[in-house]
C-alpha cells in the first residue's frame, strides 16, 4: 500500500465520507445529485426494503401470478442500467432461455438492429419447436406469442429504444388477437418518453423503485429496484422457492456488504480500499483498470464497466475498464502510473497487494450453490457502487447524470425521422474508400492512397501524440448492430494485434447501440486518450415478424460519431457496402492491411 493510498483512506475516515453518503449531506450530496435532484436512493435501498418486507412479498406474489397465467418467455427491453443487470443474471445461468421448459426464460433486448429481434424470435420459436420459414399469421402467430411477455424499461427520461420494441411487439399482439395489457409491462420514470408512451397506449406501468421513489440512477438499478428484483422473483417462482426468498437474499447480501463497517473503518473495507488504490494509481483523475475475475463471473464485468464509465467519465477524468491482464504491468511503482491491474480471487488464502497488482479476495465467488452465487452477485453490485462513489469523492467527480450522451441522443432523434439518415455524410470531405467500404475521418486528416493506409497512419499519430503528452491510451472498435460470432472473433483478434501487441495499449470491442448506454459517457467526456473506430453496414436484415427496420440504428451510428468529433475525440466511421455477410470479406481485408502497415510503421519508428 502506497503513501497516497494511505492518505486517501485517512481522508475518508477523517471526513466521514461514507457517512456523508449515507446521510445525503456535504460533498457526497453534491456529487450524487443531478442538478438539484439527489440520486442517492440506491445507497440505503436494500436496508429500506428489509425494513418493509411487505413490498418484497408483494413482488413475489406478482411474479407467481405471471407464472400462473402461463407466461414462459419474457423479452426484457431496455438500454444501459435498464437491462445490463438482467443480462448479467441470465449469462450467469439464472432465467436462461435454454431453461425455458423448467421455468420462465428472460431474453435481454438492447439493440435497434432487426437482426437482434430476428435472433430473439428464432430462439423462442426453437424452444417451442416451431418452424419459422416465413412470416407467421393467425393461429401460428398466436401460438408463438401466447406465453410471451415484453417488459420495457427506461431509467432515464429520454431513452427511446424500448418504445420502438414495444411498438413492434404491440403490433404483433394485435395481429395475433392477444390482449396487450396481459403481455406488456413498462417500468420507467414519471413523464419520461416511455411513461408518455405507456399512458397513450394504456400499457400497465410499475415504478422503478418498490417504494415509488425516483432517486436511483440507471447504473445503480441493481440490487434494490424492479430491474433486478423482478428477475429474481421470477427465478424464485420458477424454482418453487419458499416465500420470503427475496428478503433472505437481500438480508444475506446486505450483511456481507457491511456498509456499517465501511463507514466506521473505510481502511478495512476491500472496496473502499480499492477506490483509494485507483486514486493512487490515477493521473489527473484518470485511471485504466485492467480487471481479472474468475471465468464464471465474467458476465459481471459489463455491469462494472457501465457503473464506472457512465458515472465517472466526466471532464477528462474517470476509470476506464478493460477485461483481463492485456498488458504487462508497468515497471516500478503503480502510483500515478495511470493504470492499475485488479485481481478478484476466489480461492486465495489472504488478500494481498503488490506495486503492480491489487488483489481482492472474494471467497463467496467459489460457491457452486445457486443461492450463494446470487448472494455474492448482489453484494458485488453494492460493493462496486461504493467503490465508484468513493472514487468520485476523492477526485472529485459528479457521479450522478450522463450529460455528454444527451448530445448524441438529440442528434439521433432528429436523424431517425429523415428518409435517409446517411445523407448527412454525403458531402463529408475527409473520406477514404477501398473496395467494399468507405471510411470517414475527422476533418484535416492527412488522407493516403487507401483507407487502410489512412487509418493506420492516423491511428499511429493519434496514439503517439497521446503518449508524448504522458497519457494512457486505448483502442476501441465498436460495431453498430448484431455481430456474428465470426465478426466478433475478427474484431477481437485484430484489436489485440494492433492495440496490445503493436501499439502497447489496451483495447475494447463494443456492440452498439448497447455500448452507447454503457460506456459512451466516458468515451465522449472521460479520459481523452483513445482512438475509436465505429463500424456499420449500409444494409440490414428484414424483420421476420412485423415491421422493424434499421433506421434508428443508422441514426445512432452517425449521431454518436458526430458527437465524438464535436467533443474533439479521435473517431473514424467505417461503412461496409451491403449487408454484414456481403461486407465481412472487405472488413477482414482492411483490418489485415492495417495491421501489416502498422507493423511496418512501428518497426521503422523503433
Amino acid at each position: 500500500m502506497g503513501v497516497e493510498m494511505d492518505k486517501a483512506l485517512a481522508r475518508l475516515g477523517a471526513e466521514d465520507a461514507i457517512g456523508q453518503l449515507r446521510r445525503r449531506e456535504g460533498r457526497m450530496l453534491q456529487l450524487g445529485s443531478e442538478g438539484s435532484e439527489p440520486k442517492l436512493d440506491w445507497v440505503e435501498g436494500v436496508a429500506r426494503l428489509l425494513q418493509a418486507p411487505e413490498r418484497l412479498e408483494k413482488l413475489e406474489f406478482a411474479a407467481r401470478a405471471i407464472k400462473e397465467r402461463g407466461i414462459q418467455h419474457i423479452i426484457w427491453s431496455g438500454m444501459g442500467g435498464s437491462v445490463i443487470a438482467v443480462r448479467v443474471v441470465t449469462e450467469m445461468g439464472f432465467c436462461q432461455a435454454g431453461q425455458a421448459q423448467q421455468g420462465i426464460a428472460i431474453y435481454p433486448l438492447d439493440s435497434t438492429d432487426p437482426a437482434s429481434l430476428n435472433l430473439l424470435v428464432q430462439e423462442i420459436a426453437a424452444r417451442k419447436q416451431m418452424k419459422l420459414d416465413g412470416p407467421l399469421e393467425g393461429e401460428d402467430l398466436r401460438n408463438l406469442l401466447s406465453d410471451v411477455m415484453m417488459v420495457g424499461v427506461s431509467m432515464g427520461m429520454t431513452s427511446e429504444e424500448p418504445i420502438t420494441h414495444l411498438n413492434w411487439f404491440a403490433d404483433l399482439l394485435l395481429q395475433a388477437g392477444l390482449t396487450a395489457s396481459e403481455h406488456l409491462l413498462v417500468m420507467t420514470l414519471p413523464n419520461s418518453y416511455l411513461d408518455q408512451f405507456a399512458k397513450e397506449q394504456q400499457v400497465p406501468s410499475w415504478p422503478l423503485q418498490l417504494d415509488g421513489g425516483n432517486g436511483t440512477g440507471g447504473r445503480m438499478s441493481a440490487p434494490a429496484t424492479h430491474v433486478f428484483l423482478l428477475p429474481m422473483a421470477l427465478y424464485f417462482a420458477s424454482t418453487n422457492a419458499k416465500e420470503g426468498s427475496l428478503q433472505a437474499l437481500l438480508r444475506r447480501a446486505w450483511d456481507l456488504y457491511d456498509l456499517d463497517g465501511a463507514a466506521a473503518r473505510p481502511s478495512e473495507h476491500a472496496f473502499a480500499r480499492l477506490a483509494a488504490a485507483l486514486t493512487e494509481a490515477s493521473k489527473d483523475g484518470a485511471c485504466q483498470l485492467l480487471l481479472e475475475i474468475p471465468p464464471a463471473w465474467h458476465p459481471l464485468t459489463q455491469w462494472i464497466e457501465q457503473l464506472l464509465e457512465e458515472s465517472l467519465g466526466k471532464g477528462g477524468k474517470g476509470v476506464v475498464l478493460f477485461n483481463g491482464r492485456q498488458l504487462a504491468p508497468d515497471a516500478g511503482s503503480r502510483r500515478n502510473s495511470g493504470r492499475l491491474i485488479v485481481q478478484i480471487e476466489d480461492r486465495s488464502a489472504t488478500e494481498s497487494q503488490s506495486e503492480a497488482v491489487y488483489t481482492i479476495y472474494q471467497p463467496a465467488y467459489a460457491s457452486n450453490d445457486p443461492t450463494d452465487r446470487l448472494v455474492a452477485l448482489t453484494s458485488s453490485f453494492l460493493n462496486w457502487q461504493l467503490c465508484m462513489a468513493v472514487y468520485g469523492y476523492l477526485e472529485p467527480i459528479t457521479f450522478a447524470g450522463q450529460p455528454a450522451v444527451e448530445n448524441y441522443k438529440t442528434r439521433a432523434r432528429k436523424l431517425r425521422f429523415e428518409a435517409e439518415p446517411l445523407r448527412v455524410l454525403s458531402e463529408w470531405s475527409a473520406r477514404s474508400t477501398s473496395p467494399g467500404l468507405t471510411l470517414l475521418f475527422p476533418e484535416k486528416t492527412n488522407l493516403q492512397a487507401s483507407a487502410a493506409e489512412t487509418f493506420a497512419d492516423w491511428m499511429f499519430e493519434m496514439i503517439s501524440q497521446q503518449h508524448r503528452a504522458g497519457q494512457k491510451s486505448y483502442l476501441d472498435y465498436t460495431f453498430n448492430g448484431e455481430p456474428s460470432v465470426a465478426l466478433l472473433q475478427l474484431l477481437n483478434e485484430s484489436s489485440r494485434l494492433v492495440g496490445n501487441e503493436l501499439l502497447g495499449v489496451p483495447v475494447k470491442v463494443r456492440r452498439a447501440p448497447a455500448a452507447y448506454h454503457a460506456s459512451e459517457q466516458s468515451e465522449m467526456d472521460g479520459p481523452a486518450a483513445l482512438v475509436s473506430l465505429r463500424i456499420v453496414t449500409r444494409n440490414h436484415q428484414r424483420s421476420l415478424l412485423g415491421s422493424y427496420d434499421a433506421t434508428f440504428l443508422l441514426a445512432q451510428a452517425v449521431s454518436t460519431w458526430q458527437a465524438m468529433l464535436e467533443q474533439g475525440r479521435p473517431c473514424a466511421l467505417l461503412f461496409l457496402d451491403g449487408t454484414l455477410e456481403e461486407g465481412a470479406g472487405s472488413l477482414q481485408t482492411f483490418l489485415k492491411e492495417v495491421a501489416r502497415l502498422l507493423s511496418a510503421r512501428v518497426k521503422h519508428t523503433l
